[in-house]
């Protein structure tokens, strides 16, 4: 009976939840790079032909590598694909390939849109990573600001992940040990980790085949220099400090030195609110480029390299190379002995390991570099809210909260609802203290742009009707009106205020459903080609410093109570034909000096029977008894006391409102 297949005693092998021998290994490719996800593809062997690929998906795999030294060197993940590959009766193997990858690559496989309020990058990275269940360490150091809020808009975990990386210049790698992968997040050199058991490897291009594999040296070394920018400028606009911002911007700077001509790149697409901030986006993206200014390649067969470990460099014949570098990514190609004789029939013996590199000097600081897309998103609409208010909710600058269609994917807790961000409100004019302002309510739905098309950079340009919030007039049969009508707030009582044009029939109205004020400094003329109606349900105060009245035909004043006129100085009335005072109870003339009455043709005093005419022919007296001082009295009038006007109150001149 043939012998059972086993990995005991070989210098690599692999284990899975198939069990020490479930699997054995017979080759790897995989690489590895700083700030990117690793890729191990296992060459499998196994003596059962009916393994079912499903079982293995997602679960923990993990390549042993024994070194020189005796310690063991560890590629851990979780299977992200499986498959059959071929089936050798004759070998009693079946042939599979298994595609490992770390946890975090299954945040690729999931997408949100949704908002993180209040946090920092640092903490947004977090909370992505225990949601995922991603074993990390974080070695950051520096401290970043909380964003008002930042947005993940339709990509995946890992996209969103990695530009928020890419964003601030954080980096990470990957530490394999006890069967698991555990990311380590870092922002400087002191993220660095040393190589263990291969602080030092040493320089031997002489050797060749298997002794350089025996040696686990370091058998090619190609130090490049490349021209990069030695300069970086940031810059960014704060509409809440905008005189700053408006002389001389937000810009930083930060360089590094070469002694060589400067070349400086710009970038707008950055929001930031402080220059510390800024010169701290500058540092990172001058950084990101300097990393290549200095880097080598090289060949190994050193068993213990890998991203983010960090080495000294021996037996180099230029001094300036023996020095501690960074490896910034490697590709390993990992071969074993062969289980059945077939395979080894007539091939050459093969290296259990070897390693293609990259590496920096220690002393640089390595930063990811933006290579992540942002999602550029067009125009969206969304609902204006105010938590625990009803009408309008805004602050100094007019802007307003708002809930976008896509939040019902996760909607924010309620202790989020008050941490919403500001959204700014376009308006047709906008100048110091002077302009158009129309805030829009809570419930009405808003159109939103976004500013360099930036999810994280909204503002509002206009609202539209929908089902719920219905134009102010039934349409398509009021197409030809135009309006802006108002809501009234606050008081529960539901009106409006309105200036409505209506096109059809060239009319216009000007509504409100309270009071009405209209300042004028200086001149007011008002013409109107046919008919003018005012109709005043209370009274009509009216002051003017002195009013004159042309009327081209007839006047008619109808007055139901009293009416007082009060002239400090004369009343002139003058009458082209009649002049006619009819008095249902007393008329009475007093003069305080003189009174004259005068008639160019007759005058009658009529009381009763008894008149006294006046005429060109003379004086007539007529009436029952006429006498002359012959007693009697001169009858009394009730004398003149007409009403003083009620002053008006004075309009709004519009400084009641600051």
């Amino acid at each position: 009976m043939p012998m059972k297949a086993t990995q005991t005693n070989r210098e690599v092998a692999v284990t899975s939840t198939l069990g020490k021998d479930g699997l054995l290994f017979r080759a790897m490719h995989g690489r590895e790079e700083l700030g990117r996800l690793f890729e191990f593809r296992l060459q499998l062997l196994s003596e059962r032909p009916d393994i079912v690929a499903s079982t293995l998906l997602g679960t923990e795999m993990s390549t042993r590598l024994a070194a020189a030294d005796g310690s063991t060197r560890e590629f851990n993940g979780i299977v992200s694909q499986f498959s059959v590959v071929d089936y050798r009766p004759e070998d009693r193997l079946t042939y599979y390939e298994a595609i490992v990858r770390p946890r975090l690559w299954l945040l690729t496989r999931s997408s949100h849109c949704r908002f993180f309020y209040k946090k920092s990058v640092r903490e947004i990275v977090k909370a992505l990573l225990e949601e995922g269940k991603v074993d990390y360490e974080d070695k950051c150091t520096a401290s970043y600001p909380k964003l008002d809020n930042c947005v993940q808009y339709g990509e995946t975990d890992f996209d969103f992940f990695s530009r928020l990386l890419e964003r601030e210049g954080i980096y990470y790698y990957f530490i394999h040990q006890g069967g698991k992968d555990k990311l380590v997040l870092g922002d400087s050199t002191t993220a660095y980790t040393s190589m263990p058991n291969y602080g030092e490897i040493s320089f031997n291009p002489w050797l060749k085949g298997q002794e350089s594999a025996l040696a686990e040296c370091i058998y090619r070394w190609r130090a490049h220099a490349t021209i990069t920018p030695t300069l970086s400028q940031v810059n960014a606009f704060d509409f809440r400090n905008a005189n700053s911002s408006v002389n001389q911007g937000l810009i930083a700077r930060a360089t590094v030195r070469d002694g060589k001509s400067i070349h400086a790149t710009e970038d707008y697409t950055i929001l930031y609110t402080t220059e510390e901030d800024g010169r701290r986006y500058a540092q990172a993206r001058v950084d990101a480029h300097h990393v290549q200014a200095e880097h080598v390649q090289g060949r190994s067969s050193a068993r213990g390299m890998f991203p983010g470990g960090v080495f000294k460099l021996t037996g180099h014949p230029r001094d300036d190379q023996n020095s501690h570098f960074l490896v910034t990514e490697a590709a390993y190609e990992v071969e074993s002995d062969h289980y059945a004789a077939v395979e080894s029939a007539g091939e050459r013996p093969r290296r259990v390991f070897d390693c293609t590199f990259s590496a920096i000097p220690k002393s640089s600081t390595y930063r990811l570099r933006p290579v992540t897309a942002k999602p550029r998103v067009g125009l969206q609409t969304a609902r204006v809210v105010a938590p625990g208010s009803d009408g309008i909710e805004t602050d100094r600058y007019g802007e307003v909260k708002v809930q976008f269609h896509w939040e019902q994917f996760n909607p924010p807790r309620q202790s989020e609802q008050t941490q919403r961000c500001w959204v700014r409100v376009a308006q047709n004019w906008a100048g110091k203290g002077w302009g158009t302002m129309f805030l829009p309510r809570v419930g009405q739905e808003v159109v939103v742009a976004f500013l360099d098309d930036d999810i994280d950079h909204p503002v509002i340009v206009g609202s539209v009707y929908n089902s719920a919030n219905n134009p102010p007039y039934t349409m398509p049969e009021n197409a030809a009106v135009s309006t802006i009508r108002t809501a009234s707030v606050g008081d529960g009582k539901k009106d409006r205020n309105e200036l409505r044009f209506n096109d059809k029939n060239l009319q216009m109205l000007v509504y409100t459903g309270g009071r009405f004020d209209s300042y004028v400094k200086k001149n007011a003329y008002t013409w109107v080609g046919e008919d003018k109606h005012l109709i005043v349900e209370g009274k009509e105060l009216v002051k003017v410093g002195s009013r004159h009245l042309s009327v081209s035909e007839s006047q008619s004043v109808k007055i139901g109570g009293n009416a007082s006129l009060k002239a400090g100085m004369d009343v002139l009335h003058k009458a082209g034909l009649n002049y006619v005072v009819d008095s249902g109870a007393v008329v009475h003339l007093k003069g305080g000096v003189q009174a004259v009455i005068e008639a160019g043709a007759m005058l009658t005093l009529k009381a009763g029977g008894s008149f006294i005419t006046v005429n060109a022919a003379g004086v007539q007296i007529s009436g029952p008894i006429v006498g002359l001082n012959s007693g009697g009295a001169a009858g009394a009038g009730s004398g003149g006391s007409p009403e003083s006007p009620s002053e008006p109150r004075k309009a709004d001149d519009g400084s009641s409102v600051k």
